[in-house]
């Protein structure tokens, strides 16, 4: 599956838009997955209008990461 990435998209938010959760394993299969998107990335946050290759996880990868939010953010 392909996803197109959105204007101010994280890392994480795509994680959850892709595979319905968030986790270190999820997150490191996306990067992986998609190094040009990952060398462009301004931060966490990715560059807009990259395709970005979702792959299968394997079914042990479905423990939840916190995402803390900055203070700034709250």
């Amino acid at each position: 599956m392909n996803l197109v990435s959105k204007e101010g998209e994280r890392w994480d938010s795509l994680c959850q838009r892709a595979y319905g959760h968030t986790s270190q394993s999820a997150l490191d299969a996306l990067r992986a997955a998609n190094v040009a998107a990952a060398r462009a990335s301004l931060g966490f946050v990715l560059p807009t209008g990259y395709v970005i290759t979702v792959p299968t996880l394997p079914e042990a990868s479905a423990s939840t990461v916190v995402m803390e939010v900055a203070p700034w953010q709250r």
